[in-house]
């Protein structure tokens, strides 16, 4: 067994931090430290995290006093390797860089680097300069009230410019995204959210047309050189569909489309990345183009697609970070399918039924994982905790998709 001289500290509790602990257990078989606001259904009765529960996580003061005491008691015995799984973690972390870099191994590029990405504005004007395609977008102000029109037709997206800010204030009824039909219904939605204490711009895009089959979503890790190391694109088959969870990834497919790829691979090199970005795009069959949504600063959601294919995400960064060794590029070209929903929704709820088919093949073929099921770490209560899971996702499905697609 090869030496480890590091301890990975996640931020977060969600399948995010799961995946990427048991990326690291499976790679150098190390316990995470995992420091988040709560103990979540992902973590629950794991036993290859040590978690650390602080209520007011979020807050900078919090956030640094914390992390002041996570290094007092372990850095004496080896590195901590610092990893945001959730973009608010990922923002303190880069806004607090200074206060952080010497006390933590920090896989990230500089808060300027970041924020050509996560302001939208800024992020579309990079795709524009790029050649990346993007939907018709049109940026909402609060003091353009509500008596505005808009450059293009209904239907529409509507998104935050800034996820982080937008997170921060809560409310019942909010959704991650909106997809809206008419005039009335946007406006309502941007009274709610700016009576809610959001002051920062909104996103009002072009709907592209499609089910979930349309949606793909890049892994790219860029190294410490600013050079792309690994690039993995998937097939989103099927996402969430909970008003909170709407466009988080439920089961994927490995695709290589390599022209999109390598604008994306330029791009990152060019801005001076560093670390993990998942990039989220839309097949256009209007136009046959893929349209870039967003590259978020961390690994995505369905990573673990990367480890469970043979290509540990926890690897990349420790050997490019801690051991300093010369990493080479690759762009995933084999088919694997990932999923954290049960295969019998998958099955139900894909409507492309020759996809469905490919799914069985490599299920059949053994090419597939689950983020949340692993066997080092199945004990019964977990095993128990799992199988209700997958239990509720049925209902969940039948009640956010099935049953409003009847109406």
């Amino acid at each position: 067994m090869e030496r480890v001289n590091f301890l990975p500290v996640l931020l977060a509790s969600d399948i995010n931090v799961y995946s990427m602990a048991r990326a690291f257990h499976e790679a150098y078989h190390i316990k995470s430290l995992v420091v988040a606001r709560n103990d979540s259904g992902p973590l629950k009765n794991s036993k290859i995290v040590h978690i650390r529960v602080v209520k007011d996580l979020d807050e900078t003061e919090v956030f640094l006093s914390t992390m002041k005491e996570i290094y007092a008691k372990f850095h004496a015995k080896r590195k901590l390797l610092l990893i945001g799984c959730a973009d608010h973690y990922v923002r303190l972390i880069v806004e607090n860089k200074e206060a952080l870099k010497d006390m933590f191994v920090l896989p990230y590029a500089d808060k300027d680097v970041m924020d050509n990405i996560v302001l939208k504005e800024t992020f579309y004007g990079l795709c524009a300069k790029y050649g990346l395609d993007y939907a018709k977008t049109f940026i909402y102000t609060p003091e353009m009230g509500y008596d505005f029109e808009l450059p293009f037709d209904f239907p529409i997206v509507l998104k935050p410019s800034c996820s982080v800010s937008y997170n921060k204030h809560a409310f019942v009824g909010q959704h991650k995204v909106y997809f809206l039909d008419n005039m009335k219904d946007l406006k309502q939605a941007l009274k709610d959210i700016y009576d809610n204490g959001y002051d920062d711009h909104m996103i009002i895009q072009d709907r592209v047309p499609g089910d979930d089959a349309q949606t793909y979503d890049l892994h790219v890790y860029t190294g410490s050189d600013h050079k792309v190391k690994l690039m993995n694109m998937g097939n989103v088959l099927l996402e969430e569909h909970t008003p909170k969870g709407i466009g988080s990834n439920a089961a994927t497919i490995v695709e290589c489309h390599e022209e999109v790829m390598n604008k994306i691979k330029y791009l990152l090199e060019d801005i001076g990345y560093e670390g993990w970005a998942d990039c989220d795009l839309k097949y256009d069959t209007r136009d046959n183009t893929f349209k870039v949504f967003e590259i978020n600063i961390r690994q995505g959601r369905s990573h673990y697609r990367i480890t469970g294919g043979g290509n540990n995400v926890a690897r990349y960064i420790v050997e490019d970070y801690i051991y300093h060794t010369p990493l080479e590029f690759k762009m995933v070209k084999e088919p694997f399918f990932w999923h954290v929903v049960p295969l019998g929704v998958v099955y139900q709820y894909v409507k492309d039924k020759e996809k469905v088919k490919k799914v069985k093949e490599l299920v059949r073929q053994k090419k597939y994982c689950h983020s949340l099921y692993y066997d080092q770490d199945l004990g019964f209560k977990r095993w128990l905790y799992l199988k209700l899971r997958d239990a509720n996702q049925f209902k969940k499905f039948k009640h956010y998709l099935a049953d409003k697609e009847s109406k």
